[in-house]
């Protein structure tokens, strides 16, 4: 009888040492997921490298080293930074958001389109004694028609002018990752600069961006020249603004 009761024991003080090894584990993770830092992820991977949980230990190491990374890049706030960041972190969390800033700053850094008045003109040669300019011909005008001066003027109806699909030129603003975003950014930006944006109608064009896609945040005008000169007074007051052709 006495016999029989070892292996018996055997299986239950197994039983218990395993039931202690899981219930070790398992307060391990707990305190990891608890202090939720790096070190204690990592802690926990090299006392239990075979654990369920050291995948999922792993990744959160990770991630949390992709959050510290963007809070710097964001804390820095410049182009660079956020280059560096998608660099290190390309399928990363905030990558999308880190290639959205990028092309923000790219606003600033793309040249204005050229007006008719950058055109290069014939160059004019100036006059010289050699080379003395003649006085322009004067040239007489035609006489009116005698069948002009009979005619009975009579009032003209102006036609209204044909509404416009799509405006000519536009300031762009910004680029976002979404909808949502660029229309909470237009929000922002009208409560800033009333005078300059508040009778303007936001556009918001999707388009790609290194694959991603991006809205950009535009705002049609009348003419080249109003898009220069409506970047021009926002520049000043430190936002970006590009003209760019509709």
């Amino acid at each position: 009888m006495h016999k029989s009761r070892f292996p018996m024991l055997a299986m239950i003080s197994m039983a218990m040492l395993m039931l202690a090894g899981c219930s070790r584990v398992a307060e391990d993770w707990r305190a990891a997921q608890a202090a939720d830092t790096s070190e204690a992820y990592q802690d926990f991977m090299q006392q239990h490298a075979g654990s369920e949980h050291a995948v999922e230990a792993q990744a959160r190491i990770k991630q949390l080293a992709e959050n510290r990374d963007w809070q710097q890049a964001a804390a820095l706030d410049t182009r660079d930074a956020y280059e560096q960041f998608v660099a290190q972190h390309a399928d990363g969390k905030w990558a999308q958001e880190a290639r959205v800033r990028i092309e923000n700053f790219q606003l600033t850094d793309k040249p204005e389109p050229a007006t008719p008045a950058d055109v290069a003109a014939p160059p004019v040669v100036a006059a010289t004694s050699a080379s003395p300019v003649s006085e322009p011909r004067q040239v007489p005008a035609k006489p009116a028609p005698a069948a002009a001066k009979q005619a009975v003027t009579k009032p003209t109806v102006a036609k209204p002018a044909a509404a416009t699909k799509s405006a000519a030129y536009y300031a762009q603003l910004g680029a976002f990752g979404n909808r949502a975003s660029a229309e909470s950014e237009w929000k922002r930006l009208v409560g800033r600069f009333p005078a300059q944006l508040k009778s303007l109608q936001p556009r918001y064009s999707a388009g790609k961006s290194q694959s991603q896609t991006v809205y950009r945040l535009q705002v049609g005008v009348s003419s080249e020249q109003r898009a220069r000169d409506l970047c021009a007074q926002l520049k000043k007051q430190s936002q970006a603004c590009v003209p760019v052709a509709g």
